[in-house]
């Protein structure tokens, strides 16, 4: 099976509405996978790495052997369910993908094997558990899926991805996915691979996503904040923060200015993470306020701009942060609120990054 005859196949999945050609990073990625090769691919967030492992992890099930046949590991609970979210729109049945992410009941995930999924989709430490206790069985998965592998492959976690690893099948395909992939992420993942193949896109962010500052007094820039949300019109933003301190605080200042926001903290329970992600998705909000740590790992749909009210500290954040807009190919929109000494910091990121600022 060739890549446009998987495209074919799929093509009335839920999964797949309005998708009608592959982005670069599934062209280069379904001809190896299908092929059954190790990958470690790296490409910006919102170009469509989820369906580029999805696909020939759903071309390769074998629907007479009744098992779990691939997993997909995530590094957070969200991710996870936004990844099983997809994976139910590409499955025969919604009981083919089954979710196990901690903080929720095991017993009730338990039963939920009981219905023989075919593809499971969870965080590193629940699915090592079921592995660990004999309750998820291993002995026919063919694909692992580590996605934002970058925070999945350290030394805290290698014990738990060797025990999974370990567990499966071994002719198994290892695939890494991720925006950013440090060499250090490379160095432990690839002894664990078999010559795995490195594919990178060139592109560190889409090109569909336009890049603004504007320069302002620090002190200022809360009032600044209020005049782009209501000047540009702006129904759903991500605002970025860098001090956890600041979530909280920022999304006060936007609210006693009649602008719905609401924070979205790292350590927030699930329950108030989602209702606050889907405020913002039903418009009944206008702004999530977020750090680096508290946006990983967001698939928020229709999200048009993300607000840099400080600057992220490092290139790596900066790509996480953009690609949280403008996904799918829809039109993106950055805009950094900065001194003028960040305005020179700002200017060189965007060198290295190769992306064009205009001034709003």
């Amino acid at each position: 099976m060739n890549l446009q005859e998987v495209f074919n196949k799929f093509a009335d999945k839920p999964a797949m509405s309005g998708i009608t050609a592959p982005t670069e990073i599934q062209c280069q990625t379904l001809p190896l996978a299908l092929e059954g090769r190790d990958i470690i691919a790296q490409s910006p967030t919102g170009t469509g790495k989820t369906l580029a492992y999805l696909l020939p992890v759903f071309a390769g099930i074998k629907p007479d052997i009744k098992s779990v046949q691939a997993v997909i590991i995530a590094p957070t609970y969200e991710l996870a369910s936004q990844i099983a979210q997809v994976a139910r729109g590409l499955a025969e049945k919604t009981e083919d993908v089954a979710l196990l992410i901690g903080g929720a009941d095991k017993k009730r995930q338990a039963t939920t094997l009981k219905a023989k999924p075919l593809v499971i989709v969870g965080s590193l430490g629940r699915i090592s558990d079921f592995v660990l206790d004999k309750k998820l069985s291993m002995h026919h998965v063919r694909t692992l899926v580590f996605d934002e592998a970058d925070r999945l492959f350290d030394d805290k976690n290698m014990l738990s991805i060797q025990a999974v690893i370990k567990a499966t099948l071994r002719d198994r395909q290892i695939l890494l996915f991720s925006a950013t992939m440090p060499n250090k992420t490379v160095e432990i993942a690839q002894p664990l691979m078999k010559e795995p193949v490195r594919l990178t896109i060139d592109t560190l962010i889409p090109k569909n996503i336009r890049h603004f500052y504007v320069v302002i007094e620090g002190r200022k820039k809360a009032e600044q904040l209020r005049s782009i949300i209501h000047n540009q019109g702006i129904e759903k933003a991500l605002v970025f923060v860098n001090r956890p301190y600041d979530i909280e605080k920022t999304s006060e200042r936007l609210n006693f200015h009649n602008m719905p926001a609401s924070p979205l903290h790292g350590n927030k329970d699930k329950v108030a993470r989602k209702a606050a992600m889907e405020a913002l998705r039903r418009g009944k909000i206008k702004a999530l306020v977020a750090s680096d740590a508290g946006s990983r790992g967001l698939d928020i749909s229709g999200l048009t701009h993300v607000i840099n009210l400080d600057l992220p500290m490092r290139e790596k954040d900066y790509i996480h942060r953009a690609g949280r807009c403008g996904r799918a190919g829809s039109d993106g929109t950055v805009i950094s609120v900065v001194t003028e000494g960040e305005a020179e910091t700002l200017k060189k990121m965007s060198k290295k990054l190769k992306i064009s600022l205009e001034i709003l």
